[in-house]
């Protein structure tokens, strides 16, 4: 069977969008502190779990950094857990959640496909997941690569492509609803703003381009095989 062509819907702000999905939607956030960074995005007001507080009906929380999770009680954040998201079934979590989102998390683990299989089971009827990752294809990682200058995160394991996404999520029972190209955040330096201002209309014309992919998917209808549907009754 062919590879289906993917066609990213968009290029835009990451957190905007997310923002704009959980709006008034009870939401779970996988990953939700940021790690080591949490204290720098806090600083520049761009850490996820901020804004999306700003305008989720409610709002909860998994990480497995303990400690930033101490961090972010004592700032007034609630709802917290620590978990592993590959093993969501041990957070003992029951209720059920408009959104279930985790933001640059999926190049983290090991068995993305064990989230996505624990995420199902938390989300409402009509619920969505939402899941944003590094792109394969992303321009500045190439440039980076090519100018002997790419770093890797200490903690990546794997990036992903447009066709590659679509081939998990459906293989763990999802359809994909869109994708869209993004940035992960504002530029915040000066650097990084001339560069943004040169690659952002590059980067409208070409999503595919973008640093990074979000994907918004949907729990696919369990279909009834023909063969069952075809037999006479005994």
């Amino acid at each position: 069977m062919a590879t289906r062509e993917i066609k990213l819907a968009s290029y835009t702000s990451r957190i905007d969008l997310l923002m704009k999905h959980v709006s008034n939607k009870k939401t779970l956030h996988l990953g939700c502190s940021s790690g080591r960074y949490i204290k720098a995005r806090l600083e520049r007001g761009s850490l996820l779990h901020q804004r999306l507080e700003d305008v989720s009906s409610d709002l909860h929380g998994i990480d497995l950094d303990g400690e930033s999770l101490v961090t972010m009680r004592e700032l007034g954040y609630d709802n917290l857990y620590e978990g592993n998201v590959e093993h969501l079934d041990q957070v003992g979590l029951s209720e059920k959640f408009d959104v279930v989102l985790a933001g640059d998390l999926l190049e983290h683990i090991t068995c993305p496909g064990a989230m996505l299989n624990g995420i199902k089971p938390l989300l409402a009827d009509s619920g969505r997941a939402i899941i944003s990752t590094n792109n394969a294809f992303g321009l500045n990682y190439q440039l980076r690569r090519w100018t002997g200058s790419f770093k890797e995160h200490f903690e990546h394991v794997c990036f992903f492509s447009p066709e590659t996404l679509l081939h998990l999520f459906e293989r763990h029972g999802y359809r994909v609803v869109e994708m869209h190209g993004a940035y992960t955040e504002p530029p915040y330096t000066l650097t990084q703003k001339l560069k943004f201002m040169i690659g952002a209309p590059l980067y409208k014309i070409f999503p595919i381009l973008a640093g990074t992919l979000v994907v918004i998917a949907e729990k696919a209808p369990i279909s009834i095989s023909k063969s069952n549907t075809d037999q006479s009754p005994s």
